[in-house]
């Protein structure tokens, strides 16, 4: 009777323990999604101002000849989030066709001319960032991903490939700061959230 009650306890314990932990983990992502979509939200909103506070006709503004202009930077930022996302997260291919890249380029030259349509590509990229992120489950974003332009095809989880995807966005919006600071425009305040 004794050894009965024992395992009985035991048994009790053991999945009670289970359960907390299943929870403690839920709420753990539910913490990082929240908090990961607020810090997005932010950054379109923040990448948005910058683009807003550009007159159109300094889009084509170039520190250098070696680098994008102003509005080049936004359209690459629009443009390459929604093919990291394609390919890190939703599993595309990536395109083998040199012409494809170079395609690219051309679309990110004519987009950045026009700041409206900067202004839409970085919404679109954005919304469809935060609304795949959302959409998934801690399940789906501890899958990996092998990065085909790397030799190495080193592989990550999904989510590390949406830190890629913000990661990149910053470096370029940075670059778009300069241009922005160089024409003698105030940039808009930093937002961390």
């Amino acid at each position: 009777m004794k050894k009965s009650i024992i395992y009985f306890v035991l048994t009790v314990f053991v999945l009670s323990t289970i359960s907390f932990v299943k929870v403690e983990n839920t709420s753990a992502k539910e913490n990082s999604s929240n908090s990961f979509v607020m810090m997005m939200k932010a950054t379109k909103a923040y990448t948005l101002e910058i683009a807003e506070a550009m007159p159109e006709d300094k889009y084509a503004f170039k520190p250098s000849d070696s680098v994008r202009s102003f509005g080049e930077q936004l359209a690459h930022i629009g443009m390459s989030s929604k093919f990291l996302l394609g390919m890190f997260i939703k599993g595309e291919q990536m395109p083998t066709d040199p012409e494809v890249f170079a395609n690219i380029g051309k679309m990110e030259k004519e987009m950045g001319a026009s700041k409206a349509a900067c202004i839409k590509t970085l919404n679109e990229a954005f919304d469809e960032l935060i609304s795949i992120y959302k959409s998934m489950n801690a399940e789906s974003l501890s899958e990996t991903f092998e990065v085909p332009f790397d030799p190495n095809k080193p592989t990550f989880t999904k989510e590390q490939g949406f830190q890629f995807i913000k990661d990149h966005i910053i470096h370029h919006r940075g670059q778009a700061l300069v241009s922005l600071r160089m024409q003698g425009i105030k940039a808009p305040a930093y937002r961390l959230y």
